[in-house]
């Protein structure tokens, strides 16, 4: 098989149009166990490349990656397994076995998380998220909870299992977009803080943690000042025990709004 240029870099074994080869199928797949085995070969193998969180580096990029989710069985172990001559990727000596918890690693990366391989128990990531985490007091599910926050009622759909985890655990490293933090100075001193919903030349809205919303004229304000750290705690891996961040994060990942039907359409989820 040819090897073909993909987008961002990644190359990965043309199929022969007229001889299309049946998709390998992964004995580990559906496996939580190999989904996290991969992680550990990745992070010794992988991650000097393509990035510690397969955020990319000298390697492409692998998380969010179009790509990746395109890709077949049988291109992602051909890829890791051969390596591509006249690029860093080498080839790997690795027993197929561990090549194919690789894939399962790279393909969970990018499934939306309601697919992907959540070890924690949801019914306990509910009772934390609307009592002890606190998650409820900034982010809305069906329209119960906080609206400062992104709202997580298609979380489960419309995010990776991978991109949940760094929003919780590391969440300034990519604030989500539209929920920029900021504290507004007015001329006679009162300051207000909260999210930006609005910005221009003319006038600036707020929304501050009570889910007031105060829509300020540019003459009335004095200093405005963006944060540049997403508003979400930092301090969620500290004050969460491993298990309970399995557990939220099983929770959010189950959250969608039509639920996927293999070989159909989604259904409707019962509220």
């Amino acid at each position: 098989m040819a090897m073909v240029l993909l987008a961002g870099g990644f190359l990965l074994p043309a199929q022969d149009n007229e001889k299309k080869e049946e998709d390998l199928k992964n004995p580990h797949e559906g496996k939580a166990e190999a989904v996290e085995a991969g992680r550990k070969q990745f992070l010794n193998s992988c991650s000097g490349c393509h990035g510690p969180n397969a955020e990319g580096g000298r390697g492409p990029r692998l998380l969010k990656s179009g790509v990746v989710r395109g890709s077949s069985n049988r291109q992602l172990f051909t890829l890791i397994k051969d390596g591509v001559k006249g690029s860093d990727m080498p080839p790997t000596k690795a027993p197929d076995e561990k090549i194919w918890e690789m894939v399962s690693f790279v393909k969970n990366l990018n499934a939306p998380a309601y697919e992907a391989n959540a070890s924690g128990n949801a019914e306990s990531g509910g009772k934390l998220f609307h009592g002890k985490a606190g998650c409820a007091g900034c982010h809305a599910i069906a329209g119960k909870g906080g609206v400062i926050g992104p709202d997580l009622t298609n979380a489960g759909m419309s995010r990776s299992y991978a991109n949940l985890r760094e929003s919780l655990l590391q969440p300034s490293e990519r604030p989500s977009e539209g929920y920029l933090g900021v504290t507004v100075t007015l001329r006679d001193g009162k300051k207000i803080s909260g999210i930006a919903k609005n910005n221009t030349n003319y006038s600036i809205q707020v929304m501050d943690r009570q889910s007031k919303l105060y829509l300020l004229n540019k003459l009335e304000v004095s200093e405005i000042v963006f944060k540049k750290s997403s508003l979400m705690p930092e301090d969620f891996g500290k004050r969460l025990s491993k298990a309970e961040i399995d557990d939220v994060l099983a929770y959010v990942s189950r959250q969608v709004e039509r639920v996927p039907v293999p070989g159909g359409e989604a259904g409707a989820k019962e509220q």
